[in-house]
């Protein structure tokens, strides 16, 4: 196989519309109506293309197979994506060739000189469309080439296209990543509300939603990229690119919106050692963040001064309400708790909260007021662990959130498992990359987010997930939001 390219030239052009018409009639007979001759791709477009010397042609023995343009123009419709990849990305466009060549080596090697030829130019990344309906395309594409970042639609068409980006140097940073959350709800969170629809607008499944697992990679709950990838595929593809010295083992931390209609059960979660021996998992240490909270809201802090664990276990022996046992404490928006491993607590009803967490499901429950589901059960109480685990001597830590302030980065916790800052944005917050690791920044008001090149539109209650090594970003608007990453 050999296989030459080259660019177009002029004695050669009538040669390269013949085969953009061979393909085109090839597309049509397959049922596809995304091209047609001289709508798009145009004889004048092609030509410009040629006088621009953007395009190329690729031949086999004489043979001509391919033809494309590779520049860096980019389609006014990619806007509606968050790219994953480039901050100087070339596009291939009207990638046309021979039929017959698809699902050969033919077409692996077309595609990895588009490649090599948009890194010599100096791009750093490769991005493409091809419609839904070309299924021969999107092997091609998808198999060879590149991760997928989404769809887009043109106005003149009727199709929809899936968009493909391509890195093509190890120095390419990896850029924001938007994630949609997963839900409890239903009988999972009996307590749940609809807070998360009517204030952050959240598709919520029903109207007993209590978690909307923002950034998650608990297996079945996980969150998903733009491009409908899970974040355990995220991080299995891109490593140490995406969470730099934290890609080994576990995902570490998991991000939740919390609305509680009702009090939540009296519970407690177990450390590292403890979770590890019995469960097989990672402990829980979080922290919280009261975003909204109705008049009368509290929440229970820990046991009370002088409750002994003996007190307790009798309490819990008699089947007797445990609340009066523990601190019972006013929340108000604005409000920071943190809880470690071992530290009783429950969330009142009327509060919707910011959780950040180590990333487990693990929780054993002491009280749960005696609650039934539809069918008369009560869900399950885990006294025996609870009692082994808990530490009646902590008391938490708390802050503030402020209001608001002039384009800085606040500390809110800095504790062993993660530490939780919050930008205050007036005009334009810039945050610095953080090769070390990955954060995850929660917007709690209308801002744009940008960086080198592009940008993207984060609502009230929108997550992103910033790999490690990403570009310095900004955050521009009014409003605050939230980040945080491991220690």
């Amino acid at each position: 196989m050999s296989i030459r390219f080259s660019k177009v030239k002029e004695k050669q052009f009538p040669e390269i519309c013949e085969l953009y018409q061979t393909v085109i009639k090839d597309m049509h007979a397959r049922g596809l109506k995304q091209w047609e001759w001289d709508v798009y791709p145009t004889q004048a477009q092609l030509e410009k293309d040629m006088k621009d010397k953007i395009l190329y042609r690729a031949d086999e023995d004489g043979r001509l197979i391919a033809a494309f343009v590779l520049s860096s123009a980019l389609e006014e419709e990619y806007a509606q994506l968050s790219w994953l990849y480039g901050v100087k990305p070339a596009t291939l466009h009207r990638f046309a060739m021979q039929p017959e060549c698809f699902g050969t080596a033919l077409a692996v090697r077309v595609l990895a000189f588009v490649k090599e030829e948009a890194a010599r130019l100096g791009y750093d990344s490769l991005r493409l469309d091809t419609s839904r309906e070309d299924r021969r395309m999107l092997r091609l594409f998808s198999g060879e080439m590149a991760r997928e970042a989404g769809s887009i639609t043109f106005d003149d068409l009727d199709v929809e296209y899936g968009c493909f980006e391509a890195p093509l140097t190890g120095a390419c940073p990896m850029l924001p990543i938007r994630m949609h959350p997963a839900y409890r709800h239903g009988d999972m969170t009996p307590w749940g509300g609809d807070a998360l629809a009517r204030i952050y607008h959240k598709p919520i499944p029903d109207e007993r939603t209590g978690e909307a697992l923002e950034i998650s990679a608990i297996p079945g709950l996980e969150s998903l990229s733009d491009a409908g990838e899970p974040l355990s595929e995220l991080i299995a593809r891109d490593g140490a690119r995406l969470a730099g010295g934290q890609a080994d083992g576990e995902f570490p931390l998991l991000l939740k919106l919390l609305a509680a209609r009702e009090q939540l059960s009296v519970q407690v979660h177990p450390d590292d050692g403890y979770a590890r021996a019995n469960e097989n998992k990672l402990g829980k240490t979080e922290a919280w963040v009261i975003l909204h909270a109705e008049p009368g809201a509290h929440i229970l802090y820990g046991i009370r001064e002088g409750v002994t664990i003996e007190a307790l276990r009798a309490a819990l022996a008699g089947g007797r309400d445990v609340e009066p046992l523990i601190e019972r404490v006013p929340a108000r928006a604005g409000d920071v708790f943190y809880m470690p491993s071992g530290m009783v607590h429950a969330i009142g009803g009327g509060i919707l909260l910011y959780e950040i967490q180590q990333s487990s499901d693990v929780t054993y429950r002491l009280w749960d007021y005696n609650r039934t589901n539809a069918a008369g059960e009560k869900r399950p109480l885990h006294i025996a662990q609870a009692l082994d685990v808990i530490r009646p001597e902590l008391r938490g830590a708390r802050a503030s959130m402020p209001d608001s302030g002039n384009n800085e980065l606040v500390s809110l916790l800095d504790v062993p498992a993660f530490k939780l800052d919050c930008a205050l944005v007036n005009g334009e917050c810039e945050l610095a990359s953080h090769p070390e690791g990955f954060r995850m920044l929660t917007a709690l008001a209308g801002l744009l987010l940008s960086w080198q090149g592009d940008a993207m539109e984060l609502a009230a209650g929108d997550s992103v997930l910033l790999p490690a090594g990403c570009p310095p970003v900004t955050l521009m608007g009014v409003g605050r939001a939230l980040i945080a990453r491991e220690k």
